[in-house]
């Protein structure tokens, strides 16, 4: 099973890989959440695809994989569960 984005998240993707495009030096990190309420395995199998979603839109608007690094997780603040989060590295 496979996840996709939005259109909305698509168009973020085509900003973020104009603005690495720009700037080369710079590394992208994804990190995704998972509902912390439960211990279904499903729900890292959720936050996975969530992950390769957005790692996989930006690699389609032209960020070099290389680039990218990826991580999925559970949380312990259900405030902030279920999303992923896009950050931008300096450095190498």
């Amino acid at each position: 099973m496979t996840t996709s984005i939005s259109t909305s998240d698509q168009s973020k993707a085509t900003e973020i890989a104009g603005y690495m495009n720009q700037n080369p030096s710079l590394q992208i990190g994804i990190d995704g959440s998972m509902d912390p309420r439960g211990s279904d395995p499903r729900d890292q199998g959720l936050s996975d695809r969530r992950v390769g979603a957005v790692r996989d839109a930006l690699i389609q608007a032209g960020v070099p994989a290389s680039k990218i690094q990826t991580g999925a997780f559970g949380d312990t603040r259900l405030t902030r569960d279920r999303r992923v989060e896009v950050l931008i590295k300096t450095g190498s």
